[in-house]
């Protein structure tokens, strides 16, 4: 039987959008994630949509596209017939918002991207491990887009972000395109706190500490988990803390909704730090100085932290102590204390804070 006579998968009465669409649900799932032919289909989901009958391929097409049809084909037109009520509607609304409204920007910067060293453009943002950020304004407003190191990559960031639709003081997302490898996201306010130097960090108030464990709750309560990089953390002194990146929660990891809320420690706690010239003549003090700074910020946080949790949030604290206590007797599972005193230098300045952390349980 072929294609075009399948009443149900046939895409003569269908519009580009759709068959666009259909080609990237295929793609997520139905083909092995993170797989050669996944990065292939979502990267060629935009020329798969004018392919009208898959028996007869236009001459015109790449080899590489027409080998991932041949290879495809059966597959795809079973998931079809599976997948009757396959809703797309969310898929092909993006299509045509990004075509119609972001990617004539999005060609414009890539080829600013293409002629030289990214990262000293003027839309250039930053870089994590995945993927590097750009600002672009669209319509007098601005946006992040990201171009990932992977379509795959990509694609597994969009689902996230698809659950986190509507939570406040998280990213955003608007729009994306396999095709050109981005997403964009609403730009979210302040400043990446690793960027605070010990001078300028603002005082993080008790407000900015209880509004980044609500979100961070209504986060879990939608089955997403934070990424516990300093670099993910934005903060306005108006708007607070914003979440940057995140995933979907995995059931067979530990890192629970009590192990993230302990964790904020951290992240409170960064701060650009000086150089270390290891040509300076007071080298071998400089690093000793630096984990007595580092302290001085993270004992105080910790113990403000703390009293938060006991106040508002007994059940977090006693499920972290929980799953501490599981931790220490699985022989499998190598646990550290929270605040391990072996690392923590004897300054008559932190003193009073690893006593009161002690007073606390810690």
């Amino acid at each position: 039987m072929k294609f075009n006579e399948i009443s149900n998968v046939n895409p003569m009465n269908k519009s580009q959008e759709r068959l666009q669409a259909q080609s990237e649900s295929f793609a997520d799932k139905s083909v092995e994630n993170f797989s050669k032919d996944q990065a292939k289909i979502l990267k060629y989901s935009a020329e798969l949509s004018g392919v009208r009958d898959l028996n007869n391929l236009p001459s015109d097409l790449p080899e590489e596209l027409i080998n991932l049809i041949n290879k495809n084909k059966d597959a795809y037109i079973d998931f079809l017939r599976k997948e009757k009520k396959l809703e797309t509607t969310f898929i092909e609304e993006n299509i045509k918002i990004y075509k119609e409204k972001f990617q004539p920007i999005i060609l414009e910067l890539k080829e600013k991207i293409s002629q030289g060293d990214s990262k000293n453009i003027a839309e250039y943002l930053g870089s994590g491990s995945n993927g590097s950020a750009f600002c672009v304004v669209v319509e007098g407003k601005s946006y992040a887009a990201k171009f990932s190191k992977s379509i795959t990559q990509a694609n597994f960031e969009i689902k996230p972000l698809l659950k986190a639709k509507g939570i406040p003081h998280t990213a955003q997302l608007v729009s994306y395109s396999f095709e050109d490898g981005v997403v964009i996201m609403e730009l979210l306010p302040g400043t990446d706190v690793t960027n605070f130097t010990p001078e300028n960090a603002p005082l993080y108030s008790d407000g900015d500490m209880i509004q980044l464990i609500e979100t961070i709750k209504i986060m879990d309560s939608e089955g997403l988990v934070i990424d516990p990089k300093p670099s993910n953390f934005m903060y306005d002194e108006k708007e607070g803390f914003s979440i940057l990146d995140y995933h979907l929660k995995n059931p067979n990891n530990g890192f629970a909704l009590p192990q993230e809320i302990m964790s904020l420690g951290n992240m409170l706690s960064a701060r650009k730090l000086e150089y270390l010239d290891y040509k300076d003549q007071n080298y071998d003090e400089k690093p000793k100085m630096r984990v007595i700074e580092y302290f001085k910020i993270y004992l105080p946080i910790m113990v403000r932290l703390i009293n938060i949790l006991n106040d508002k949030y007994p059940d977090i604290i006693s499920g972290w102590k929980q799953k501490k206590m599981e931790d220490k007797n699985d022989p499998r599972i190598s646990s550290i204390d929270l605040i391990d005193r072996k690392y923590i230098p004897q300054e008559a300045t932190l003193m009073p804070y690893l006593a009161k952390l002690e007073e606390l349980g810690f």
